[in-house]
């Protein structure tokens, strides 16, 4: 088997690719919540919420998100992609049907979700698997922990900060 030389861009599912934000607010009334960050919650509240928001039941609510999306196949063209995602391996299966929907050619990308029992923080989990790849030259991910997380490790790496429809460089 020859080794893979083409460039690698990395890209998250959740506010890259996914827009969750209705999904986000349908879980939050669901358990009678005024808050509108997750991270707000009291910790036996937030498991509740994150049981919740990672099932199947509520991934109707996602939404693509059209510049994530369109980076993606931009980059299919220039090299290998590679999804990273928080979500558990449970949600591979609706995932990959999810991103399909979208309009992802998801036999051209290779995922990496979180195993079973897998419950530490998103920037460890998505920094040993990335770490483990060669010749990562972009992530794109919507949180500020994993990229600095990443800014650390990956030197000549480009990390693009998303949020609500856009994105910037992140260093």
């Amino acid at each position: 088997m020859l080794f893979d030389t083409r460039p690698i861009y990395v890209f998250d599912v959740d506010g890259v690719l996914v827009d969750v934000s209705e999904k986000i607010s349908v879980v939050m009334k669901k358990l009678k919540l005024d808050a509108r960050d997750p991270e707000d919650l009291d910790p036996k509240i937030r498991s509740r919420f994150w049981r919740l928001f990672l099932s199947e039941d509520y991934i109707i609510y996602d939404k693509p998100r059209e510049i994530g999306i369109d980076l993606l196949l931009d980059r299919l063209k220039k090299g290998r992609v590679v999804v990273v995602t928080g979500r558990p391996a449970s949600l591979r299966r609706a995932t990959i049907l999810e991103l399909k929907s979208f309009g992802l050619p998801v036999s051209q990308i290779s995922f990496f979700f979180r195993r079973k029992g897998d419950f530490r923080k998103d920037y460890e989990y998505k920094c040993d698997v990335i770490k483990s790849l060669v010749n990562v030259i972009e992530v794109h991910d919507d949180s500020v922990e994993v990229l600095e997380a990443l800014s650390r490790i990956l030197k000549n790496t480009k990390l693009y900060l998303h949020f609500d429809d856009s994105f910037t460089l992140f260093l």
